[in-house]
């Protein structure tokens, strides 16, 4: 496997052709946005197993020194080749080295695999949620979802290297399930899928109304909430 950060227009395209075919849509991220961002000083990446483009990332520059990492695929026949941890890791060394404070991002916290990946793998921390955070978004992925979402907060400033596989959390004042696998829930039983959004925001509203805070994942799949 090989991570190379994006400069030329060139692997610039190449990373939303990626996006086109791991979203199910065309220019899910466009060619001209991704390459301007570039040229201001933003992220790109592209990762190759041999000849073969099997993910890409890109990200802006946010407020107060952050990178915001807007999307990172990998195509389906890879994603369990480690793909998505090795662009992210070197997502955080490029923040590290151009004096970055940390990386956002946003995630479904219907997804219990990525939050399993960015909140205990990567040990980033939920700062924020918000409902329909999008809008529609007409891509293979998501179209009739609402697109409810956690924001997480990677810390690079401070951080000798970026942060080794961690453990879930093993306690909670109270916890936010997460289904088993709402990705093909979605497929099996739509009508049910919908329930587990609906069910599911009522409690993030709750963990987000002042006096609780998501600390992170159980080893259940379910969220942890304690006291802010």
């Amino acid at each position: 496997m090989r991570i190379v950060t994006a400069h030329t227009r060139g692997e610039c395209e190449l990373a939303g052709s990626l996006f086109d075919k791991v979203w199910g849509m065309s220019s899910m991220v466009p060619n001209e946005v991704i390459i301007a961002t570039v040229h201001a000083g933003g992220y790109a990446s592209l990762a190759w197993i041999g000849e073969e483009l099997a993910g890409a990332s890109w990200g802006f520059l946010g407020a107060e020194a952050t990178l915001h990492s807007h999307v990172t695929g990998v195509l389906p026949a890879h994603n369990s080749s480690g793909i998505g941890e090795a662009l992210k890791r070197h997502q955080w060394n490029w923040a590290n080295d151009h004096k970055l404070q940390a990386i956002t991002w946003t995630f479904d916290p219907l997804v219990r695999r990525n939050a399993y990946f960015n909140l205990v793998k990567l040990g980033a921390e939920v700062t924020e949620y918000h409902e329909d955070f999008y809008g529609s978004i007409n891509d293979g992925l998501n179209r009739g979802e609402h697109t409810d979402r956690l924001l997480v907060r990677w810390q690079v400033a401070g951080c000798a290297s970026a942060q080794p596989l961690g453990a879930p959390v093993t306690s909670a004042e109270w916890t936010i399930p997460t289904p088993d696998d709402i990705e093909a829930l979605r497929v099996s039983n739509r009508s049910e899928a919908q329930v587990w959004r609906a069910r599911q925001r009522a409690d993030l509203r709750k963990a987000f109304s002042g006096d609780w805070k998501v600390a992170g994942l159980m080893s259940d799949g379910s969220y942890a909430v304690v006291r802010a």
